[in-house]
């Protein structure tokens, strides 16, 4: 076959291109953005009249776009899209009723939540890796020195200025503001359910609204409570939790002792933002996708996975990269875990910051059993969860 594949904002393309020529298709990388994600029609004309006039078979993209999705319905060509973001308003669209659509999306309760619309081209895929690359990995001893650690976590704290219920929360009158905060506190509580969009009545999304407008574009099926708690709420528990439980980790680590007399390093942080109000971490800043974070899993004894909230049931790419890499996985709660994994034999989970600190220091302790797990994780995304399997599937389905 003769791929299509729009690039920009994607993770993993390399590997995708690369996986799809192993399986013998041509792919055409094509870089132009459209201006609206949703309804372009000079970018749906332009991108109709590349198709055309380069043989295509099927265009794919990671994550789904309406304009493309309309496009490809306009001539009748298969569109093929493996979804690893949420939230992903752009999967309410009412395009995604073409009978083009091929929908793979990573979340199972997004995939419920769609059928339950009436969308019928949809199926869960989780992520994967590109197990040859992992298994090549190498780094001088240097190098080694510098992403060696007890603990890390790589990823975004949301603490940019730009967040949404930061800019918010200021016009709000107390009792809305009460009461978010404490329907977010009860939600921070709970992984495997999520009830906070539930929570939004009637009365607190006017007032919602009267701080800071959004409507539900035309073509739309969202709600606004899902817009307000997925963009809004969601972000900024995601904020809170990797925040406060970095603050703690940077209080806590440096006082345990390990058995064999030695103190816990300081956890190190990969991320692009500054964190001046952590003591006790150390920012390393970021590191990039392809080449320096897979060192960064394989070479940290313990990697930490805090789940964006708005990933109400699915596995975070970050995790399936970590167990990839051959690293230790120390992860939340998330349902598809168990549909894939075996908790306590693949990957660990913590219920709240004190169960995830007395983890931390057993399987410091206990490098057999922590090597063991991080090897039968390895193994199972390399055997079970790779580029080739899922591809394969996606172009199965036309």
């Amino acid at each position: 076959m003769n791929i299509l594949f729009p690039t920009w904002k994607s993770f993993g393309v390399e590997d995708i291109k690369e996986t799809f020529e192993e399986l013998g298709h041509k792919v055409s990388l094509y870089e132009r953005e459209p201006k609206n994600y949703r309804i372009d029609p000079r970018y749906k004309s332009e991108i109709k009249k590349y198709i055309k006039e380069n043989d295509i078979d099927a265009v794919f993209t990671s994550n789904y776009y309406p304009v493309i999705s309309d496009g490809c319905n306009d001539i009748k060509i298969p569109y093929l899209s493996w979804c690893y973001d949420s939230p992903l308003i752009l999967t309410y669209s009412k395009s995604v009723f073409n009978e083009v659509n091929r929908i793979f999306i990573f979340d199972s309760l997004m995939v419920q939540e769609l059928r339950n619309l009436g969308v019928k081209n949809v199926w869960y895929m989780p992520m994967a890796v590109n197990e040859k690359r992992l298994a090549d990995l190498s780094i001088s001893p240097q190098d080694r020195k510098i992403v060696e650690s007890d603990v890390s976590f790589v990823g975004r704290l949301y603490t940019e200025e730009h967040n949404l219920y930061d800019r918010m929360e200021p016009k709000l009158d107390d009792y809305t503001k009460g009461y978010l905060e404490g329907i977010m506190e009860s939600q921070r509580m709970i992984y495997g359910y999520t009830f906070i969009e539930e929570l939004l009545t009637p009365d607190i999304v006017e007032k919602m609204m009267a701080a800071m407008p959004i409507k539900v574009q035309e073509n739309g099926m969202e709600s606004i409570e899902y817009i307000y708690a997925n963009y809004f709420l969601c972000r900024k528990m995601t904020q809170l939790d990797r925040t406060e439980i970095f603050s703690y980790l940077g209080e806590k680590l440096h006082e345990i002792k390990l058995e064999n007399g030695r103190n816990i390093a300081p956890m190190k942080l990969y991320t692009s933002e500054p964190t001046p109000q952590l003591k006790g971490i150390k920012n390393m800043g970021e590191v990039h996708y392809m080449y320096e974070m897979p060192l960064v899993f394989k070479y940290s004894k313990i990697n930490l996975n805090i789940t964006l909230r708005s990933i109400r049931n699915g596995i975070p790419l970050r995790a399936m990269d970590i167990m990839g890499a051959g690293g230790f996985l120390l992860t939340n709660y998330q349902n598809d875990f168990s549909m894939h994994f075996v908790d306590g034999e693949d990957y660990v989970s913590y219920s709240d910051r004190e169960d995830m600190l007395n983890k931390i220091k057993y399987y410091l302790e206990h490098e057999d059993e922590r090597k063991m797990i991080a090897e039968n994780g390895c193994r199972k995304v390399r055997e079970e969860h790779t580029y080739t399997q899922r591809l394969s599937e996606i172009i199965g389905s036309i």
